[in-house]
């Protein structure tokens, strides 16, 4: 099944507010920090990373996909030290 103009473009606008909104809620969490992260911080970084991910196989779209990827790399980058391995 395919998705019309009119509903992809309604998903992608919810799904790009559920990012940003992400976005600010990890902002409030680690306010700014860019180390000395506590290993309570590292969890919970890991864990908001593997549920991002997760999101992944919600959505089929490759569009949402793409938006994901790269909302995914933006984090990683202004929080490397959270999300190194």
């Amino acid at each position: 099944m395919y998705l019309d103009y009119k509903n992809e473009q309604a998903l992608r606008y919810c799904f790009l507010n559920e990012l940003k909104w992400f976005e600010e809620e990890l902002d409030l969490l680690f306010n700014g920090k860019t180390h000395n992260y506590s290993e309570n911080d590292l969890k919970i970084a890991n864990e908001i990373l593997d549920r991002m991910t997760e999101t992944i196989n919600n959505y089929g779209n490759e569009n949402l996909l793409y938006l994901l990827t790269k909302f995914l790399c933006n984090i990683e980058n202004k929080y490397p030290i959270l999300f190194q391995e």
